[in-house]
């Protein structure tokens, strides 16, 4: 029953981002620059080699001013800090006298985006996450898989309008109880009964689910975009470039988030709770979404023993810097039977008190609706909504959803994705027979391909990786999907994934093991995008880097992709990159193996399909 479920456990803090900028300029658009598809840092639009190391660096210092390059120097590191325990809701309500209260909340991940042009699929390597500290009440967990953002909203704070400052986004995670899950409860009571409850066998252990908001940019919560002050702050910052050393400019945000149960139908990387999805109505007061106003976004519910618990976590937008919400009066819970009935039920009204700034921060955003179980029985097979006193339709429940198995996928050239999907109903797994669709989120024809649910409720598409490229998938479910979707994809409503096919450079695997092929076709590639290596490594030099070589091995190893301190960070080193360096390291070469499934369905040629969905300038 995901994080809505009780016990629940809610903390709050900050989070930097220091993630490298550089990368997300397509090769037209600034002279340093990057090739998504060749994974190749480029220097006014040709690949980057030893001998143009420096100047892409020092290209990258000048977009600092010239194409707002906010962070060229940035070490992906993505640290939380004064993060801790606000409270526990054993189902009683918030409850701050627990021993949890106060712990404090560790988190480390390294910030890198599947498709660098785009701001839909970022992800947090980590290897681990913990709450409280060694010896007295903790949670410790390993990872299991990436975090990936999802339900990203660019209208959640339009008053921070400063570069992603606007945005809020989801992110979700789980631990495994069979994977060195740790709780020690000692006399906290939410952890006891989180405890207990790892013995039953519906309960995989514990879910983590956290939203991050409100971003600031060069130290300074005070900037705008464009603004003189903006300007200034960047000039700075170029300044210090130029004058040398390491120089990151991580960015800041602010985060709540809330630590439950992970069921066996829960999806790990997203929500899979009842969705009501943002009808992107216009706010009282405030310019329409597509003017840049406020977007009420993409809610979750889920019954409780209580009644119905709404996860507004990242759904009620900001009206300012301070970050106090926009008051859109009392909102109301309605239900209605599914279409053609027209019948509308009145469920709870829900008051400012509950949404506002003082509540978003006690209980990350989680409301409860007290309800006696008939009613929640009767809600189960109702479509839900939340609507204004004037009658507007913030949020309308999207029944069925395919929610993806793996929000981002990397595989080799010549190899075969397995892209998976479960389909829900109103929270649940349906079983056989639904229609899923996938089709290319930037398609400008009504193409896709369509697989049935088994019995299990999934479908999958077994996909080819013919050629380097990157391609976003997007799914629905039933007979009418809305193609192409190019024009209307939102990530607030659609459930998507991305498809990363890392080009085999077979020409770079067949090149002799000489130190000038590595530097020149492997190394510069990291050391021109990276400057940050320059504190661990010298990768121009030929002598530390034999030296070096057991551990490059390690950590450049495919069974290592997932670990905090895989190399490269940005996870594009290609098979004929690392054939080569493995072979004057003196190793065997590894493969970035796929997942598969057996008996999965026909493969597809995404090269044939997507390519020619897409619109030719």
């Amino acid at each position: 029953m995901s994080i809505l479920e009780f016990p629940r456990i809610y903390f709050r803090g900050a989070v930097a981002w220091d993630p490298v900028t550089t990368n997300n300029y397509p090769v037209d658009k600034a002279p340093a620059a990057y090739d998504e598809d060749d994974c190749d840092s480029t220097l006014d639009r040709s690949p980057v080699l030893g001998p143009q190391v420096a100047g892409f660096r020092q290209a990258a210092i000048d977009e600092v001013l010239s194409k707002g390059n906010w962070n060229p120097d940035g070490s992906y590191r993505c640290p939380f800090y004064d993060t801790y325990i606000t409270g526990v809701d054993l189902g009683d309500g918030l409850d701050t006298t627990d021993s949890f209260a106060t712990a404090p909340v560790g988190f480390s991940g390294m910030l890198v985006d599947c498709e660098p042009y785009g701001a839909f699929s970022s992800q947090l390597f980590f290897d681990d996450m913990s709450f409280g500290i060694q010896g007295g009440c903790r949670i410790h967990g390993r990872r299991i898989e990436r975090i990936s953002d999802r339900f990203i909203n660019f209208n959640a704070n339009p008053s921070n309008n400063m570069i992603a400052g606007v945005a809020s986004v989801m992110w979700q995670t789980c631990f495994a109880k069979a994977d060195g899950l740790q709780i020690d409860a000692h006399d906290s009571r939410a952890l006891q009964r989180l405890q207990a409850y790892m013995a039953d066998d519906d309960v995989l252990g514990v879910m983590v689910r956290f939203v991050t908001y409100r971003t600031v940019y060069y130290n300074d919560p005070a900037l705008s975009n464009k603004s003189p002050a903006t300007a200034a702050a960047a000039t700075a910052h170029q300044a210090a470039l130029n004058a040398g050393g390491f120089q990151p400019n991580p960015a800041r945000s602010l985060l709540v988030g809330t630590v439950g149960l992970w069921r066996r139908n829960d999806m790990l990387t997203e929500p899979s709770d009842r969705a009501l999805i943002a009808t992107m109505a216009t706010v009282p007061g405030y310019p329409s979404p597509q003017k840049g106003g406020p977007v009420v976004a993409t809610a979750f519910a889920r019954a409780t023993g209580k009644g119905l618990a709404l996860d507004f976590s990242n759904t009620i937008p900001c009206m300012d810097r301070a970050t106090d919400k926009v008051d859109l009066g009392t909102l109301t819970l309605t239900a209605a039977d599914p279409p053609p009935a027209v019948a509308i039920a009145r469920i709870a009204d829900i008051p400012l008190g509950q949404y506002d700034r003082a509540a978003f921060e006690a209980t990350s955003g989680i409301i409860d609706i007290p309800l006696d179980s008939g009613r929640v029985e009767q809600l189960a097979g109702m479509d839900l909504s939340i609507v204004a006193a004037d009658g507007t339709a913030y949020l309308v429940e999207s029944p069925v959803r395919a929610v993806p198995l793996q929000p981002n996928l990397y595989i080799d050239q010549g190899e075969t994705a397995n892209v998976a999907v479960q389909v829900y109903e109103r929270g649940k797994p349906v079983g056989a027979g639904v229609k899923v669709w996938m089709s290319d989120m930037n398609a400008s024809q009504a193409t896709s391909m369509q697989q049935v649910t088994g019995a299990d409720g999934r479908a999958s598409f077994r996909v080819l990786g013919t050629t380097g490229q990157i391609v976003g998938w997007v799914f629905q479910t039933g007979d009418n999907p809305t193609l192409p979707i190019g024009n209307d994809f939102t990530p607030l409503n659609y459930t998507y994934t991305y498809l990363r096919v890392l080009p085999a450079d077979d020409d770079i695997a067949a090149l002799p093991p000489t130190w000038d092929n590595v530097y020149n076709r492997v190394l510069a590639n990291w050391a021109s995008m990276a400057p940050c290596m320059d504190n661990w490594l010298r990768l121009n030099d030929e002598r530390q880097v034999r030296s070096y070589g057991g551990m490059i091995r390690t950590l450049t190893d495919p069974a290592n992709f997932e670990r905090f301190r895989y190399m490269p960070v940005t996870r594009d080193l290609t098979r004929g990159q690392r054939t080569l360096l493995y072979n004057f390291l003196g190793f065997q070469t590894a493969s970035l193996a796929a997942q598969r499934a057996d008996g999965a369905p026909t493969t597809v040629d995404i090269e044939a399909l997507s390519r020619s969905m897409r619109v030719v300038p």
